[in-house]
């Protein structure tokens, strides 16, 4: 029998992350269970029942980064060998009209969702880089990088900065043998909309989708966010199918197969409404490129041979 793999998760206290610790700690995998007030939050039984392969660390990703650096060192000595796989799962959603979006709520929306999990990635690297062996970083990120809602545009744009980060990350750390990928989830029932606690009382706007009273009426975006929530109130399982037990061992299953050799895709799409949709936006984008070539391609230089014969993408594949 292998030996049990080690994991770092983040935002383990529900949802998808809780559902990677529960199923990790069913096929006797070691978890580092990681979040804000992680001792207080985290469900007791789990800690009680897996006294030898579940330990927890707080953190929080919104910290900077010589104290996750700190936090990465600590973690990496919890279990012997260091750690074989970081899983940056920790995120926020919110709705909010783009106008009326305050600079707090901006910063905290994308320090979450992207600038948290570059950082703590940062903090790791040079530890997996020494370490010599693959190892795989893995994200959680969202299908909304394709087809975003309305009033959720930093939800969107912070998810797919992420997804763009990775895409470019994975091939700066080919050479080091280190894999990285992104699930990118479709609609899931979770705590993700919840605001943090450390942040003040949102608006209702900012709150889980499921959960929101409508905003007051005289703000002017008023009906259209009412009408969203609306949408997905009436039917939840419609709009989100995921189950978040299933895209654990789903994940789950991609990273043993990644730790196996085998070639899996730097960007998995997790999710029916998430495939739907994504297929759709690259039908869509398809049919504008065919129409609109005329015009991008009469942008080149006089004398510039169109499309420049693929050298720039055979260029940028062999880096």
């Amino acid at each position: 029998m292998s030996s049990p793999k080690t994991y770092l998760i983040t935002g383990t206290t529900s949802g998808i992350g809780l559902a990677l610790v529960q199923h990790l700690l069913s096929q006797s995998q070691n978890v580092i269970a990681t979040g804000r007030n992680i001792v207080s939050r985290f469900p007791s039984d789990l800690v009680t029942s897996h006294p030898d392969n579940l330990k927890l660390l707080e953190l929080d990703i919104a910290s900077p980064l010589p104290h996750l650096q700190s936090i990465a060192a600590q973690a990496w000595d919890l279990f012997p060998g260091g750690i074989d796989v970081l899983f940056n799962n920790a995120g926020m959603s919110a709705m909010k009209p783009f106008e009326e979006a305050s600079e707090e709520y901006i910063s905290q929306i994308y320090t979450v969702n992207l600038f948290g999990p570059m950082r703590l990635t940062q903090a790791f690297l040079p530890l997996f880089r020494n370490n010599r062996k693959g190892v795989t970083i893995a994200f959680t990120s969202s299908s909304s990088t394709y087809t975003p809602l309305p009033f959720m545009s930093h939800y969107s744009a912070s998810k797919s900065a992420l997804s763009t980060t990775i895409t470019s990350l994975a091939k700066e750390l080919l050479p080091f043998h280190i894999s990285v990928l992104a699930f990118e989830c479709g609609g899931t029932v979770t705590n993700l909309g919840q605001p943090r606690q450390s942040s003040p009382s949102p608006s209702p706007s900012s709150s889980s989708l499921l959960s929101s009273p409508p905003p007051p009426q005289e703000t002017p975006y008023a009906q259209g966010i009412t009408s969203l929530i609306t949408m997905f109130t009436r039917d939840p399982p419609a709009y989100m199918p995921g189950s978040p037990s299933k895209m654990a061992k789903t994940m789950v299953s991609v990273i043993n197969k990644i730790q196996k050799g085998e070639k899996v895709p730097v960007r998995l799409v997790l999710g029916s409404d998430a495939w739907e949709s994504v297929n759709q936006n690259l039908d869509e984008t398809q049919q504008v490129l065919q129409e609109w070539k005329h015009v991008s391609w009469g942008t080149d230089r006089d004398g510039v041979k169109g499309g420049a014969e693929g050298d720039y993408l055979r260029a940028v594949s062999i880096l």
